[in-house]
């Protein structure tokens, strides 16, 4: 073979691997752009897929969506009636055990708001304590079920005596309390000695065989500042100081 002849099968040679060689990264390039081109699809499928919750909802998502709900509603229902329970329990901590008026603690809460808003009131109310003395004889004498009959009925009758924007409660057993709207302190004792004989010359119905309640009355006026305790406390002590007096030495 002379030289000529080698020289032209190597540039042959050259120009086929060359050939082949560019076919190859043709066809490389073109897998590279057909994998980039599928992968670019499948997002954009997904996208819209995603982007359907906002428009079409696919079955699947609608499955799901149903399984959620369903699962939501029995916490709905428990939720409500939880709340129904809570307003219950605060109902039953604001009223009495027996009596139609509201217990210690909610008279409390009423006494605090009064005391708490004394500077939009116009005249100074006054609290009142009403003690029926002979409870305890009657608790003796007829039993318990009698005596809660007993202070019901002196409930009552407070109640159809007061205004609408007075308060009663009830601060444990045999001890009423009132929030009366007077003039003054003097004018709220004259209005609690009324209510006071009104019990005492009620009778009970179907008690005719039990004395008229003993009613024993504490005041003292609202002052600002004041706490519902020391209100409280005050009139309580004035109802003890005139109980003794009206008892004699």
């Amino acid at each position: 073979m002379d030289v000529n002849r080698a020289q032209a099968i190597s540039t042959v040679n050259n120009n086929a691997q060359g050939k082949n060689g560019q076919g190859n990264a043709d066809k490389d390039g073109s897998d590279d752009q057909n994998d980039g081109n599928t992968h670019h699809a499948y997002e954009a499928g997904d996208a819209v897929q995603i982007g359907g919750l906002a428009g079409e909802i696919t079955p699947a998502v609608q499955k799901l969506l149903d399984q959620l709900a369903s699962e939501i509603e029995p916490l709905r229902a428990q939720l409500k009636l939880a709340k129904e329970r809570e307003v219950k329990l605060r109902q039953d901590l604001a009223a009495h055990a027996f009596l139609p008026v509201p217990g210690r603690r909610e008279f409390f809460r009423e006494l605090n708001h009064v005391l708490n808003h004394l500077n939009d009131l116009t005249i100074m109310p006054s609290m009142v304590i009403m003690h029926i003395a002979n409870a305890s004889d009657v608790r003796k004498s007829h039993g318990r079920d009698m005596l809660d009959r007993y202070l019901s009925h002196v409930a009552m009758t407070i109640d159809r005596l007061l205004q609408p924007t007075e308060v009663l409660g009830n601060l444990g057993g045999d001890d009423f309390a009132l929030i009366l709207l007077t003039e003054n302190e003097e004018h709220a004792r004259n209005r609690a000695l009324q209510i006071a004989n009104r019990i005492q010359g009620t009778p009970m119905p179907g008690g005719e065989s039990i004395d008229a309640p003993q009613v024993s009355v504490g005041v003292h006026e609202l002052v600002r500042g004041a706490s519902a305790e020391s209100v409280v406390s005050a009139a309580d002590k004035d109802m003890r100081v005139r109980a003794k007096s009206a008892d004699g030495p």
